[in-house]
């Protein structure tokens, strides 16, 4: 369309040029260019882009552009507010540092099956009615006490069969063994002071004490089998400008999946009297593929006890530097560092001791003392929820429906049988005896539902030296 219109403007100004120079058709010449300068300006328009149409808008799209402005523009209803601007969420927050020092995992533990305990050179096995189950003697004991045996096994060895070790003065000082009733002996081990074994396993870690060299302390840990060659894991020495103590008590091993990875324990003195409670301090872990130890409650700290699965403990900083709780004391959880402070009674002056928690970790019970003196105390039973809820608060004096009538002198809480029976040593100073008690401290959780709340059971006669697993 272009091309034909410039030819055309062409051609047409040709002839209008040879018309101008014709002299003789000057009239025909003006007519001619007036025709000629049309014909031009068509051409020259012809050569001038046309531009598009418009397009036609889609009927669809203009609905939808229309609803929408009508939407924006509308009033809000009655009572309606204009909804706030999105917010831009926050940034995400690092996740909160792990609980220091890093613990070695919690113990995976079943409840116990039994009891054991001791009279004169016999440990007998009893089962939480009360019935003996075997008699089992332990011949040269030194002292009939839980720091002096372990039960190495298990009820489903057999009732005879299950391996009781426990220290003997004879020879120097041995570990000996009661295996179907046969006495034998394991290993010399001179100068012993505590034994604490993996519980229903036979694996043990014991410390001896020097005393006649600067208090050295030693450190072992072994199976069973082991014990003739064993060597210590550590040694320490206690400071000699005072300390957390003179000596190492072993308090848990940590057995896992047929293994043992650790043994917690605590400084203590050896070899002082006129004391209400354990003179505990501190707690650390002894890894045993390194033997290396590791500290999770300063030896400043006062400790009380620690939980079966071995993540609660219960410490506090002693008045005066007291070896013992004073005035109250924090349950710490060493997984999550998460702490509930307890207060002792207000007239508990002596401070309290033998803290034991429930195997769910739900409960805990611990012993309190008052009075002028060490000598003269009088002792108080409390039991609480490890979230600080009190449980039950009595004193002593009042317990004597736990012994059918019999005065009570000291209740020493032992551990727990299960999550809502606590075991008991009751002495009784008419009895002049103790007597191992099952008691349903929790009134949500009576021993006998037909009976009702705050009811015992006496299941033996004698020292509590530990509990027998199935």
């Amino acid at each position: 369309m272009l091309k034909s219109g410039l030819i055309v403007g062409v051609v047409a100004l040709l002839l209008a040029i040879k018309q101008i120079f014709s002299m003789e058709r000057i009239m025909k010449k003006r007519l001619a260019l007036f025709t000629s300068l049309c014909v031009i300006a068509i051409g020259l328009a012809c050569l001038t882009p046309t531009p598009a149409p418009p397009a036609t808008p889609n009927p669809d799209e203009i609905a939808t552009i229309v609803a929408a402005t009508l939407t924006a523009q509308a009033p809000l209803p009655p009572g309606a507010t204009e909804p706030p601007p999105a917010e831009t969420p926050p940034p995400t927050e690092p996740p909160p540092p792990a609980c220091l020092p890093l613990h070695p995992g919690a113990q995976s533990l079943s409840l116990p099956a039994a009891i054991a305990a001791g009279n004169a050179d016999t440990i007998a096995l009893y089962n939480f009615q009360g019935g003996a189950i075997a008699l089992r003697p332990v011949t040269g004991i030194s002292w009939m006490s839980e720091n002096q045996v372990h039960l190495a096994g298990s009820l489903s060895q057999g009732v005879n069969n299950l391996p009781i070790v426990y220290y003997s003065l004879q020879n120097g000082g041995t570990l000996k063994s009661n295996v179907n009733n046969v006495i034998t002996g394991l290993a010399s081990a001179p100068n012993l002071m505590a034994i604490k074994g993996a519980e229903g396993n036979p694996y043990l870690s014991f410390d001896s004490i020097d005393m006649m060299a600067g208090s050295v302390n030693q450190v072992y840990a072994g199976s069973l089998a082991e014990l003739p060659a064993m060597q210590p894991r550590m040694t320490w020495i206690p400071p000699q400008q005072g300390g957390p103590g003179n000596a190492i008590q072993p308090l848990a091993v940590r057995y896992d999946a047929g293994q043992a990875h650790g043994v917690w324990f605590t400084y203590t003195m050896y070899g002082i009297g006129n004391i209400n409670f354990p003179p505990y301090r501190g707690l650390t872990y002894l890894d045993l593929s390194s033997n290396q130890t590791t500290e999770f409650i300063a030896p400043t700290l006062a400790l009380g006890g620690m939980s079966p699965d071995q993540t609660l403990v219960a410490s506090a900083s002693g008045a005066g530097g007291s070896p013992w709780i004073t005035n109250g004391f924090s349950i710490r959880n060493l997984v999550t560092c998460q702490e509930t402070t307890i207060s002792l009674n207000p007239g508990s002056n002596l401070g309290a001791g033998y803290v034991v928690f429930s195997p769910d970790n739900q409960f805990v019970a611990w012993l309190e003392a008052s009075g002028p003196s060490n000598m003269e105390a009088g002792f108080r039973l409390r039991v609480a929820r490890t979230d600080g809820t009190s449980v039950f608060d009595a004193p002593a004096a009042n317990l004597s429906g736990l012994l059918g009538g019999e005065a009570v002198t000291f209740p020493r809480p032992l551990g727990w049988a299960s999550n809502h029976l606590l075991l008991l040593e009751i002495y009784s100073q008419t009895l002049n005896q103790s007597v191992l008690v099952l008691w349903a401290p929790d009134p949500a959780q009576p021993l006998d539902p037909v009976l009702g709340a705050n009811q015992s059971a006496p299941i033996a006669d004698g020292t509590f030296l530990g509990f027998v697993y199935s």
